[in-house]
């Protein structure tokens, strides 16, 4: 029990984990089946079981990281290569000397290339003015790759890409160097896209449960935020007998099992009441919403992921704020019908990803005055507003604490909140998440 609580359960401070949504829902209908309020309970039985094992974890770990890269490559860019009849026989050649393909091996070549290019541009230029080339085939790279590789050249002009490609073959055709290590590394890479992580959950941990799950992170090469996802795979392919390993996670704690007894008490009676006696609505408050009634939005989820992560910087629960102030800056803006009409001109994904933001009724109003004077609606400005937020974030942060302190019935009880916040943050022992 801590000084200033002394009905608060003993389980430590909290650290900031994320989970895929997936995951993260399977886990919160879990920890609804076993009580109210177990999701931190059961997050903790994860981690005791993954801990309770630490040699089996390495192998598991690699194969939750070739699962994940799997689940997550880049398909290969097709592209035509024509070659000189010599070339195209060494090049064969070599591909069958080392058991693999020719994509295999122009790739490591083309890595090679970009990471030593060197005095390339005469080399490019001859190879491209040449016309003995006669042997076409078709080569898979990464897209990375050849972006990386447009970019270098497109510096001088011009980016004849299939030209420097050659130069890069025929300088690993003449140094081929340590090619069975390249191949196993550079030539099997692909492309990956960004894992996609929901918002972030705060669970208690003891400082025994977290040095133990630091340690082991640091043995593997990985952070508590890996760890805790793998713990969580794990205990949802084989929940076993959690019932009673959530409870007695909850009640390991002697100073406070009849509290937490009585209190969980407390909670089913005011259950049971609450399906018998029809609840009483409660009056509203004189003072109101201070931030105004909640609307729905709707966003791609490539918007909706990087406005979480933004808005993640500022603390939990942080996303109506933030788009409250894009959506000021977008009022205040005189140039907003050319950003509309720029907007208008770019192909946006489906918007399938729902958010609910707050907006008073000052606000309100002159949103819809701006979606008037520019023939748009709300849900257009809106998104507007939250793709140039997150093009045109920098310097926001006393916007931001403006936004979500302005008003003056709560602000008090919001400062008090956040600087709690901000004495957990800086501890420093949520990092690596």
């Amino acid at each position: 029990m801590s000084e200033t609580n002394m009905g608060r359960v003993p389980v430590g401070d909290p650290i900031p984990l994320r989970f895929d949504p997936t995951t993260k829902q399977r886990l919160e209908e879990l920890a609804a089946d076993i009580g109210p309020r177990r999701f931190g309970a059961l997050v903790r039985v994860a981690a005791r079981r993954l801990l309770a094992d630490p040699d089996r974890v390495p192998q598991a770990l690699v194969q939750a990281r070739r699962a994940s890269a799997d689940a997550r490559r880049i398909p290969w860019a097709e592209r035509p290569l024509d070659l000189d009849p010599a070339t195209s026989t060494r090049l064969h050649q070599l591909a069958h000397e080392f058991h693999t393909d020719r994509s295999a091996i122009v790739r490591v070549a083309l890595h090679r290339f970009l990471t030593a290019a060197g005095r390339f541009r005469h080399p490019v230029l001859r190879e491209d003015a040449r016309t003995d080339l006669t042997c076409r085939t078709r080569v898979y790279l990464n897209r990375s790759a050849l972006v990386r590789l447009e970019k270098l050249l497109s510096r001088n002009g011009d980016a004849p890409t299939a030209a420097a490609i050659r130069v890069a073959v025929h300088r690993l055709l003449d140094d081929p160097g340590d090619l069975t290590a390249d191949l196993a590394t550079i030539g099997a890479a692909r492309d990956l896209t960004p894992e996609t992580l929901g918002p972030r959950t705060n669970v208690h941990f003891d400082d025994d449960l977290r040095d133990q799950l630091d340690a082991l992170a640091e043995r593997l090469d990985s952070d508590r935020a890996e760890l805790m996802r793998l713990a969580a795979r794990q205990l949802l392919a084989n929940p076993r007998d959690l019932d009673q390993a959530v409870t007695e996670e909850i009640y390991r704690g002697d100073a406070n099992r009849d509290l937490l007894i009585a209190r969980n008490t407390r909670r089913r009676q005011t259950a049971d009441q609450a399906t018998a006696v029809p609840p009483v609505r409660k009056a509203p408050s004189p003072q109101g919403n201070p931030f105004g009634k909640r609307h729905v939005f709707r966003f791609d989820e490539d918007t909706k992921r990087r406005l979480e992560e933004l808005a993640d910087e500022y603390g939990p629960r942080r996303m109506s704020a933030l788009l409250r102030v894009g959506i000021r800056r977008l009022i205040e803006n005189p140039s907003a019908d050319e950003a509309l009409a720029q907007a208008r001109r770019v192909a946006t994904p489906p918007r399938t990803a729902r958010v609910d933001v707050a907006l008073d009724d000052e606000l309100l109003a002159h949103l819809d005055a701006l979606a008037e004077r520019l023939g748009s609606n709300r849900q257009e400005l809106v998104h507007l507003a939250a793709t140039r937020i997150l093009r045109f974030h920098h310097n926001i942060e006393n916007r931001m604490l403006d936004e979500m302190f302005r008003a003056q019935n709560n602000r008090k009880h919001l400062l008090a909140k956040h600087a709690r916040r901000e004495r957990i943050r800086r501890t420093g022992r949520g990092s690596g998440t």
